[in-house]
């Protein structure tokens, strides 16, 4: 018998033997490992604390084992697609369970994971937060010494595939390590990304690499804002856009100070609610799966008033997907209109 028949044999023994109060299911999942043809025990769901406690690390024979516990409100974690490996959710596999509701309970999340995971918006936040993590560690990397900075440029790679993954409704079921192999099997994949990836990997010069993950960070970007176009005949009316109306309501005054101080020829106070606006339109524009509305490339010290002119027009443009989503915009001619339907 080989060490992994044998610690997986041991460990579904002691739990029956000796927690079979404390521990709900143990679970098989082999794709993170060298040889994943294999079914070895993972992971143990506990229920209680002295369930907790059965967790072991330990090597045999030169080889580790690291046998954890992960819970149902973790577990549902997984399912809600909040925890990094997916995969541990998606492709585990029951090696003992402690009652049959039990293991119902565990297929249910996998069903509900899968849900998630053909779920155009959720996928698409997913997209999002997962860019997000990419641009922040592209930002440390940017200071970072070059040993970090080299862990970064991993990262940046790995959150930006994820970010192409979850376009795909899709997750890794080799978590980072095989995730060229993974894409390259993807419909949607933006161009240059797989060729960048692999420079990263290839390049010594650690800033040649972060002009490569600044290259990358931008690849993925342009996918995404391609990926998020609406136009009024793909509006997603399942959206809440009362809730966009009632955001329009409140930054409409700031569209009110770009007009007031452009007009004035003031670039300072122009700019600086200019900025404001933009942010708050980036995001919105994520959030409802909006093309993203790029107000201060529009910005020239020397003319405040095609500026002003071009946020009027992102205004219409959000007033009409705020009409056309279903959305209704709280707006009054005079007091007596107001003081009417309040």
């Amino acid at each position: 018998m080989e060490n992994r028949e044998f610690v997986t044999q041991w460990v579904i023994d002691a739990v029956k033997n000796e927690y079979p109060e404390d521990i709900a299911l143990v679970v098989s999942h082999t794709t993170l490992r060298i040889d994943d043809q294999v079914k070895a025990v993972s992971y143990f769901v506990p229920i209680t604390e002295r369930g907790y406690r059965f967790g072991r690390t330990f090597i045999l024979e030169g080889v580790g084992f690291d046998i954890w516990g992960i819970d149902w409100a973790r577990l549902e974690k997984f399912a809600e697609l909040e925890e990094y490996n997916i995969t541990c959710l998606a492709d585990g596999e029951i090696l003992y369970a402690r009652t049959e509701e039990d293991a119902e309970r565990f297929r249910q999340l996998k069903r509900r994971q899968a849900e998630n995971l053909s779920n155009p918006e959720k996928m698409r936040q997913c997209a999002l937060s997962s860019y997000e993590k990419a641009k922040n560690i592209f930002a440390e990397m940017m200071f970072a010494a070059i040993s970090d900075a080299k862990m970064c440029a991993g990262y940046v790679l790995d959150y930006l595939a994820q970010a192409i993954a979850f376009s795909n409704h899709q997750y890794f079921r080799k978590s980072q390590t095989d995730q060229i192999e993974e894409l390259t099997d993807m419909k949607k994949v933006p161009k240059r990304f797989l060729e960048l990836y692999r420079n990263v990997i290839d390049e010594s010069d650690v800033e040649v690499q972060r002009k490569l993950c600044h290259e990358a960070v931008c690849v993925v970007r342009e996918f995404l804002e391609k990926e998020s176009t609406v136009d009024k005949d793909s509006l997603n009316y399942n959206t809440d856009f009362q809730m966009l109306a009632d955001w329009y309501a409140e930054l409409s005054y700031t569209w009110l100070r770009i007009r007031y101080y452009s007009r004035r020829n003031d670039p300072v106070k122009t700019y600086m609610w200019g900025i404001l606006l933009q942010q708050e339109l980036n995001i919105v524009c994520d959030d409802f799966g909006i093309k993203r509305m790029g107000l201060m490339e529009h910005y020239n010290v020397n003319r405040l008033n095609e500026f002003a002119d071009y946020a009027d027009h992102l205004e219409e443009k959000m007033r009409t997907i705020i009409t056309e989503g279903g959305g209704k915009i709280h707006e009054y001619k005079s007091m007596e209109e107001f003081l009417h339907e309040i």
